[in-house]
């Protein structure tokens, strides 16, 4: 499997697939037709999928144009009026690919959006922007229970997974981060090794679960560092993850970004 990371607008990601000596690819989340393709073009390849994970524009802006171009081209996505899938998945469905000869399993990973969803194989996932290198989504349309929920799903899977997400956030992320736990050595040596890569004009997505989970506040709700920050942060007595995951949200929406 070959996946080609395509930079767009100013910090966004989209995933191209492909196999050797196999011209059909899928594309996760095309926000834009462009970029995409002239990724094809580049690789000589042609779209015979699109996986989309929610309904904002960055994630769905390119469908149209692409599909005039690939007309047989089948669309992934949830059920959302705003999201022009042709094929409705939910919760624990099975994707087919044959052109990619893959299963994809669909999990419900709601919060950011109502409808959000992501894709897992082979310790991979592609989480649109529900979970980000050292950081997570905001909440527009789901409540901090659907967004924890969400989280516990991907802490979950095997530390192997890689996080395939859509934007290139990890460094402000990580500014965030280090509020909450400055001492965290982990925290602090992901912040040199994410520097060197973008002065590099590389990228510092995809990462690895067992790495997030060392230095990612929103997935650390159960670390008594993260719960001594918010506590001593909001001067209050925090009982349960939940809240934790709200108020860690919450310090960040309000006073940070």
């Amino acid at each position: 499997m070959n996946i080609i990371q395509i930079p767009a607008f100013t910090d966004n990601y989209f995933w191209l697939m492909h196999e050797n000596n196999n011209k059909h690819s899928v594309v996760v989340d095309p926000g834009a037709c462009n970029p995409i393709l002239k990724a094809l073009d580049k690789n000589n390849l042609i779209l015979s999928d699109i996986l989309i994970t929610h309904h904002h524009a960055d994630h769905i802006g390119g469908i149209n144009e692409l599909k005039k171009i690939f007309p047989s081209v089948n669309i992934y996505g949830p059920a959302d009026k705003r999201i022009p899938a042709t094929i409705i998945v939910k919760d624990d469905d099975i994707v087919k690919l044959n052109s990619l000869n893959e299963e994809f399993q669909v999990i419900d990973v709601r919060g950011h959006t109502n409808s959000h969803i992501a894709y897992y194989f082979k310790n991979k996932i592609f989480c649109g922007d529900t979970l980000f290198s050292c950081g997570c989504g905001r909440l527009f349309e789901g409540t901090y229970n659907d967004m924890h929920k969400a989280l516990t799903k991907i802490k979950n899977l095997p530390k192997e997974t890689m996080i395939y997400c859509a934007h290139e956030y990890t460094l402000d992320n990580i500014g965030f981060a280090k509020l909450l736990e400055p001492n965290n050595i982990h925290l602090l040596e992901r912040e040199k090794e994410v520097k060197k890569l973008l002065k590099k004009g590389l990228y510092s997505v995809p990462s690895k679960l067992e790495n997030e989970l060392k230095i990612n506040p929103f997935l650390r709700f159960d670390n008594n560092n993260i719960i001594n920050a918010v506590e001593h942060h909001y001067n209050k007595k925090i009982t349960n993850e939940v809240d934790v995951f709200k108020y860690t949200r919450e310090w960040k929406d309000r006073e940070y970004d």
